[in-house]
């Protein structure tokens, strides 16, 4: 697997770090439990270690192509063909043979279409976010046309491009020419273990959250995508006719981090300061507390290629009201563990909130129910699905041939 722009154990809920990470770290430690080796390849060290055992079977390894000390998110598209080198040059001095590259993001895509070239390898790779439907919104985010181009052409090389999400799927072939036959839909997962229901009057006491309050909660990047202003203008909205209301913001990189405070002054400027709580970047571990104290979550996005905190919450047995985005419109099921709203505006986002706080208590969306709409989402689930993937992936790929030698021909773009 490679990640190379984003360390699985970075901080969840920073600038780099999110879903993806979360997938690939589950996905793998499944992987591993039943038996198949994964090596992650990430260039972003967090912590002295070279290479790290993260579960059995599963490996994180860091890359440090020559020439270059530390390479930003920014700086790695300028910097590719060394991170294919270092690549190589671990794989061949530990003399590995892979059966398969599973690329993360378009960074690492490029790099696994290097690997493919070089090892005649089968290669599939996961976008998990796409540059041209991310200029598409109304979020303000500008992705490069070297990116762009980059995602076109690894959407034509690659033997196969995984997807959590049919709209996704339709996206790669509206907007990047992709091959349908090409493109495998696999739903994203949520650890069941991790993620259950907890008191609620309990969870809140262990956060000091106000145990008369209608709490709303918001977890992720504070990025423009993330649709964070809108939400914080439907609670200045609430606030006029739900005085109790409050919401509780988890992620972000630090309160000194720009985006950071650029909510700070947004908050200020709405006069919201005592119905809004930052309350940091929160260790995965104790994330179900906080689902699980909240009345609801909301994912005001304009754009997720899936959701996964749309799963948790639900697990956790907390209903969702989300921004028609991923996959959200095939896991929620409205009035019973959710609300979706048309779009991340203010008011829509108010008045979805305030469905779901005002319900009387005879019709409100009761934890087990809520739970049991997603038991069916298990990583263990995925897992075999990746894996029957991966089996198809590789047996045609040792059995046609005439592909075999044309995907040693690949003409990389600059």
């Amino acid at each position: 697997m490679l990640a190379i722009h984003s360390s699985p154990l970075g901080p969840l809920g920073t600038s780099n770090t999110g879903g993806m990470s979360v997938y690939v770290l589950e996905l793998a430690r499944w992987l591993g439990q039943l038996g198949h080796s994964v090596d992650i390849f990430t260039c972003v060290r967090v912590d002295a270690t070279d290479t790290e055992a993260l579960y059995p079977n599963v490996r994180l390894i860091h890359l440090v192509p020559q020439g270059v000390a530390q390479i930003t998110k920014e700086q790695l598209p300028l910097h590719l063909t060394p991170v294919f080198e270092a690549l190589e040059s671990y794989r061949r001095n530990q003399a590995l043979v892979y059966d398969l590259i599973h690329s993360h993001y378009w960074l690492s895509g490029m790099v696994g279409a290097m690997a493919q070239d070089r090892w005649a390898c089968p290669h599939l790779t996961m976008f998990h976010t796409l540059g041209m439907v991310k200029n598409s919104t109304a979020s303000g985010e500008n992705e490069s046309d070297r990116r762009i181009a980059h995602e076109r052409w690894l959407a034509k090389v690659v033997d196969l491009i995984v997807v959590p999400a049919v709209r996704e799927r339709e996206n790669l072939v509206q907007l990047y020419n992709a091959e349908a036959q090409k493109i495998a839909v696999i739903p994203c997962g949520v650890n069941l273990d991790l993620f259950q229901p907890a008191d609620r009057i309990t969870s809140r006491k262990q956060l000091d959250i106000n145990l008369d309050s209608a709490v709303v909660l918001f977890v992720g990047r504070f990025a423009p995508l993330k649709g964070i202003d809108a939400l914080l203008g439907a609670i200045a909205d609430l606030k006029k006719r739900t005085p109790h209301v409050h919401l509780v913001v988890v992620g972000g990189d630090g309160p000194d981090a720009p985006g950071s405070q650029a909510l700070v002054r947004l908050v200020e400027g709405l006069d919201i300061q005592d119905r809004v709580t930052f309350a940091g970047r929160i260790d995965q571990k104790l994330l179900p507390a906080y689902y699980s104290a909240c009345d609801l979550l909301v994912v005001p996005s304009h754009y997720e290629s899936f959701g996964l905190v749309v799963l948790e919450a639900m697990a956790c047995g907390t209903p969702v009201v989300a921004t028609p985005v991923g996959a959200v419109e095939t896991i929620i099921q409205p009035g019973i563990n959710g609300r979706i709203v048309g779009k991340p505006s203010r008011d829509r986002l108010a008045q979805g909130i305030a469905r779901v706080l005002d319900q009387p208590d005879g019709q409100r969306m009761r934890s087990a129910r809520i739970r049991d709409t997603v038991t069916h989402c298990g990583w263990d689930r995925v897992a075999d699905a990746v894996i029957q993937t991966y089996a198809a992936l590789i047996s045609v790929h040792k059995s046609d041939r005439v592909h075999h030698q044309a995907a040693s021909c690949h003409s990389f773009p600059n």
